[in-house]
C-alpha cells in the first residue's frame, strides 16, 4: 500500500473503506482526496457485493475541513453530492478533529459514529468565510435554528453535544470496531435494494409532492414485485432468514 496516496481505499468482505490520508495536514481535504472519492462513491457499481461504504481518517484526527490551499468549491460539491447519492448506505468513523468541509462530509452520509475524544465545529465565520457549501448537506442532520446558531458563532463542541443534537448515530470508547461490527451487521440484514429505494425516497423530494401519495404506492408495487421483495416476504412466511443474493 502506497503511504502516499491522499486517499486508502481497500475492500474487506462487503465493506468498502475510504481512508482520508492526508496526516501531515490533518487529513485535510485536497482536490486529489475529494476527486478520487467521488470517482469510488460514483462508481460503486464496480465493486460487486458491497453493502456499506465507510470513511474514516488515518492519523489522530478524522478530518480538520478543506485545505485552502489546494481546493475547489466545485470538487467539494461533487465528492458531498456522491457520498449522498451512494446506491449503498454510507457510514462515517470519527475521531479526534471534524471541522468545516468534513461536517458536511459527516453529515452527508447515512450513519455518523463518533469517538467519545471527537471535536466538531464550524470555524468558517472566525475565518471570515461562511459554510456555504456545506450547508444544505449539515441540514439533513440539523434543523436550521440549530445551524444558525453554530454557523454564526463558530462554536466547537464535543461528542455529547453531537448527541444531543441528533448528529451521531452512537459514540464509542477507544476502538471502534465493535460498533461498526454492530451497525454493518444491522445493515447487511436488510434488502439492498431496498435500501437503496430508501435512500432514493428520502433523498428527492418525493415526499412533499403532490402526487406523493400514487408515488409512494408505486414504489411500493415496485419494490413488491422484485425479486428481493418477493424472498422478503417468502422467507417471512417460511420462518427463515433472507437470501439477498441474486
Amino acid at each position: 500500500m502506497d503511504s502516499r496516496l491522499p486517499l486508502i481505499i481497500e475492500r474487506k468482505d462487503t465493506i468498502l473503506s475510504l481512508r482520508l490520508n492526508n496526516i501531515e495536514k490533518r487529513n485535510a481535504l485536497n482536490s486529489e482526496m475529494m476527486g478520487i472519492a467521488a470517482a469510488a462513491l460514483e462508481n460503486i457499481g464496480d465493486y460487486p457485493d458491497i453493502r456499506a461504504v465507510v470513511i474514516s481518517g488515518e492519523g489522530d484526527n478524522f478530518c480538520s475541513g478543506a485545505d485552502v490551499t489546494n481546493w475547489n468549491p466545485e470538487e467539494l460539491q461533487a465528492m458531498l453530492s456522491a457520498i449522498v447519492n451512494c446506491s449503498v448506505p454510507t457510514i462515517s468513523v470519527v475521531h479526534g478533529f471534524c471541522f468545516g468541509g468534513a461536517m458536511g462530509l459527516i453529515c452527508s452520509c447515512d450513519f455518523i459514529l463518533a469517538s467519545s475524544d471527537s471535536k466538531f465545529g464550524f470555524p468558517e465565520v472566525r475565518l471570515g468565510m461562511i459554510p456555504a457549501i456545506i450547508s444544505p448537506y449539515v441540514n439533513r442532520k440539523l434543523n436550521l435554528s440549530r445551524m444558525r446558531e453554530l454557523f454564526i458563532t463558530g462554536e466547537k463542541f464535543g461528542v455529547e453535544k453531537a448527541l444531543d443534537l441528533g448528529i451521531l448515530y452512537a459514540s464509542y470508547d477507544g476502538d471502534c470496531s465493535s460498533s461498526l461490527h454492530n451497525l454493518t451487521s444491522f445493515i447487511t440484514k436488510g434488502g439492498p435494494k431496498a435500501q437503496h429505494k430508501i435512500k432514493e425516497m428520502l433523498n428527492s423530494e418525493l415526499l412533499s409532492s403532490k402526487t406523493r401519495d400514487a408515488d409512494l404506492a408505486a414504489l411500493i408495487d415496485e419494490i413488491k414485485q422484485s425479486s428481493e421483495g418477493k424472498e422478503g416476504i417468502s422467507a417471512f412466511l417460511e420462518k427463515r432468514s433472507p437470501s439477498w443474493s441474486d
